[in-house]
């Protein structure tokens, strides 16, 4: 019988503020649509220091966006990173594009820009860079390589959320960003995603995709019927962020400052009570990055057995993921993947959240020394 977790890895936001929010939208009866999406998108970018920010129904669906208005085409390849998430990795099939595996830099966790070069085609026509668990990239490194080849960078922010590299908020380097509302996500907006665009002319094509591909300025005649003269040249999905999902994430961006102190607290902290721990190796953050710390990462040796008796002792740890690589439904094999064979037998992730408090941490610390 699996143990319940006494110290979670996530935790929802759950606040008064989201039940407000979100009672006054559904008395209001403009669940679907309304003035609160426009609302939040202006203060997300306001937050992230970017313009242009198009919200969607979900993480995958603003990856999806983003590859189609970087122009990839079936049968295209996509540079991105075996270590990660299918709600990643899964819109590049979506778009009937190939992924080519790039290996990770174990040490930091972040794309290796050297196999990176080695790996670019002439058929390669954009890289997907995630911030693993929110630890930023050498985004400079990869985003100069894709300025010399001439390839979008798309950055996968989607738990990034608040983490700054070179003093620059993670997403604010690449051609495009993405980031996730999921509710384990530093903004829980039930579910949802955000698609940053390089100007306002792509934001507005990204909006007309959102939603079919439908021109709501032409969309409905005079009579409010829809015009048999209004176009819809490129289909494109069902992907629109309700009015719903806006608000109770509208309602989360004031207190989101607070919270990220607190998960940076925690981790240092965690990080001191571990650095002498014989057999923790902790992932080291690039020079002048700051994580957003989805979870505090470290290898071990002795990984399965530290997970094991962890979560036996109701601490919430895991692995993270699971390599995409090895999965038959992308067609592609991962090639010269050493670091990320390492991650995969080494890596181990622990709470280190706003939720935690000084107990808590001493107690994982304690829990990690003892194994």
């Amino acid at each position: 019988m699996e143990i319940q977790a006494t110290i979670p890895l996530f935790y929802p936001v759950r606040t008064p503020e989201m039940e407000n929010a979100a009672i006054e939208v559904i008395r209001s009866g403009n669940i679907a649509s309304g003035p609160k999406i426009a609302q939040f998108e202006h203060n997300f970018g306001r937050h992230i220091g970017r313009q242009n920010v198009v919200t969607t129904c979900d993480m995958t669906s603003a990856i999806v966006l983003a590859l189609k208005l970087a122009g990839v085409r079936p049968g295209e390849e996509v540079a991105t990173l075996a270590f990660s998430c299918l709600s990643t990795n899964s819109a590049i099939a979506m778009v009937g594009a190939r992924p080519v595996w790039i290996d990770v830099e174990p040490v930091s966790m972040s794309m290796c820009s050297k196999d990176l070069l080695s790996k670019l085609t002439p058929n390669t026509k954009a890289v997907l860079l995630y911030h693993v668990s929110g630890y930023p990239a050498d985004v400079a490194a990869i985003y100069e390589i894709c300025k010399k080849q001439r390839i979008p960078l798309i950055e996968d922010c989607n738990n990034a959320l608040g983490a700054t590299i070179d003093g620059r908020p993670v997403g604010s380097v690449g051609d495009f960003a993405v980031y996730s509302f999921y509710p384990n996500r530093q903004i829980n907006g039930f579910e949802g995603g955000a698609l940053v665009c390089p100007d306002e002319m792509t934001a507005q094509h990204a909006k007309r995709l959102r939603r079919f591909g439908i021109d709501y300025e032409t969309f409905r005649d005079e009579r409010g019927e829809i015009s048999a003269k209004s176009d819809v040249p490129e289909i494109g999905l069902s992907a629109s962020f309700s009015q719903l999902n806006a608000a109770v994430a509208e309602s989360q961006l004031s207190t989101l400052e607070k919270r990220q102190y607190k998960t940076r607290s925690n981790a240092r902290q965690l990080s001191a009570l571990l650095n002498g721990v014989a057999g923790v190796r902790l992932v080291e953050a690039l020079p002048k990055a700051k994580p957003a710390y989805w979870c505090l990462l470290l290898h071990s040796d002795r990984r399965d057995q530290l997970l094991s008796a962890l979560k036996s002792k109701g601490v919430a740890c895991s692995v993270v993921h699971q390599r995409n690589d090895i999965y038959s439904g992308f067609n592609s094999q991962g090639k010269n993947m050493q670091g990320t064979s390492y991650a995969m037998d080494h890596l181990l992730a622990l709470p280190c959240g706003w939720w935690l408090g000084d107990k808590h941490i001493n107690q994982i610390a304690e829990f990690v020394a003892d194994v």
